[in-house]
């Protein structure tokens, strides 16, 4: 159950790093923007997604 709480709270310290890194995007110059960080949170809270779905699989057993 614990695991479940840890990863609710990566999804949305995730998803406030990501709002936070579109804030900081320059529309006039898009090309010295964040986006490495915006991918990276993207990314992070499709794994974590990913990894909330395998523990339901696995305590529904």
């Amino acid at each position: 159950m614990k695991k479940k709480y840890f990863i609710y709270f990566i999804i949305i310290a995730s998803a406030i790093l990501m709002i936070y890194n579109i804030t900081e995007l320059d529309f006039n110059n898009l090309k010295k923007g964040p986006f490495g960080g915006i991918v990276s949170m993207v990314l992070l809270i499709l794994a974590m997604i990913l990894t909330l779905r395998d523990i339901k699989k696995d305590e529904n057993k």
